[in-house]
């Protein structure tokens, strides 16, 4: 097991460096911190082995223990078991701000009490806390890591693309009742938007403060709705004026399930949340996406596998991440779970699950190092416009 002792002492000096990793695809970077790469050479993370092998290591190890923020990954789970016969996952579901706590405070004990972290990666606190302090390290097999998309491979593993949203009650409405993101201000809506507080989930964390960086989206938007120039109050920027005029009309929650099961009962008009909600649509619930307007319903979020550093079973992780992500061919049964209404594949190989691509939905993307550097702001502004929530 990587000592504690030694943890903190190499942690002190991380220097950045790179494992390049090539194939017959696109050529893409695997990055890792010198920290990170120390404990991957130690246990041989990167060292070749067949599936057999792996198979044959993992059945020495213990119980693979997994963090993550979706419960999907449980249905993956029990096909990994029925699978690999012998091997057994411990599946831990925590919100995203808890599961950083937990992640650092095993790795600061040194007992290696988790192997995996599955976790939304677009607010930079995923990247702040645990990947630039290597507290995980990306692993991605080669066979797969050349059928991934551009931009999924780096310092972190994206395997799966969301959005965070809006969404309308279609027992309410026959159609997208909405063009411009400005309609949401209007007084009729007091009481009828759901949003998970910024405070508390990552994704919508990710939007609103990406929003940020679109001031001038907001300008002409606001322009073209009220027919007159912008006018609002210049001690905000047209970001902020927008979330402070359409936050009275907002019931802010702590999570995206709460905002699908206002939408679901009548309580809410629209609701913004996590794309990979759609799949509850094919059970009954009543609400649809919003795919057109100006300037954008959303942001485009991700999600990451990684290998927490320290971790206790690492042929077992190897083989769990591979079968995650349906195996070299794309096939297998681990990325099934996954591939549903509201999310987009990560390979090249796989369809995406839903049927709108997300370069046809107005989008914007999560800045995680703008996120990260103004963090302390964004955080203020908001803890300041939920006072009166």
């Amino acid at each position: 097991m990587y000592k504690k002792s030694r943890i903190k002492c190499i942690l002190g000096a991380i220097l950045a460096s790179a494992i390049v990793l090539t194939g017959c695809g696109a050529r893409q970077t695997i990055e890792v911190s010198t920290v990170g790469e120390e404990w991957m050479e130690e246990v041989g993370l990167n060292e070749e082995k067949s599936v057999d092998e792996l198979y044959e290591a993992a059945l020495k190890e213990d119980v693979l223990i997994i963090y993550t923020v979706s419960t999907r990954v449980t249905k993956t789970k029990e096909a990994f078991e029925a699978a690999y016969p012998g091997l057994c996952v411990e599946v831990r579901d925590l919100r995203s701000p808890d599961l950083i706590d937990a992640v650092i405070a095993n790795f600061e004990s040194g007992k290696g009490e988790c192997d995996i972290v599955i976790c939304n990666d677009c607010s930079g606190d995923f990247k702040d806390k645990l990947i630039d302090t290597a507290m995980v390290v990306p692993y991605l097999p080669q066979d797969i890591k050349e059928k991934m998309k551009p931009g999924h491979v780096g310092q972190y593993i994206s395997f799966l693309d969301e959005a965070d949203m809006i969404y309308y009650n279609s027992d309410s409405f026959d159609k997208v009742p909405i063009k411009n993101i400005w309609e949401l201000t209007d007084e009729k809506y007091k009481g009828r938007i759901y949003m998970p507080s910024p405070l508390r989930s990552f994704s919508t964390y990710a939007f609103v403060g990406s929003s940020t960086l679109h001031d001038d989206d907001f300008i002409s938007s606001y322009e073209e709705y009220f027919g007159k120039n912008y006018d609002l109050d210049k001690t905000h920027t047209p970001s902020e004026n927008f979330w402070l005029t359409v936050s009275p009309n907002m019931v802010f929650t702590n999570s995206s399930d709460e905002v699908m099961e206002a939408l679901n009962d009548g309580s809410a008009d629209f609701g913004i949340m996590v794309s990979s909600k759609m799949r509850y649509r094919e059970v009954g619930y009543s609400f649809e996406p919003i795919y057109e307007l100006n300037p954008f319903t959303g942001c485009r979020t991700t999600n990451a596998v990684m290998v927490a550093t320290g971790a206790k079973n690492p042929n077992c992780a190897r083989l769990f991440i591979r079968f995650l992500l349906g195996e070299a061919d794309g096939k297998g049964e681990g990325y099934k779970p996954f591939c549903t209404q509201g999310t987009w594949s990560a390979r090249v190989d796989v369809p995406d699950g839903n049927d709108v691509p997300q370069n046809a939905i107005d989008l914007i993307e999560a800045d995680q190092d703008y996120l990260i550097k103004n963090k302390e702001k964004i955080r203020e502004f908001w803890a300041e416009c939920l006072k009166s929530h």
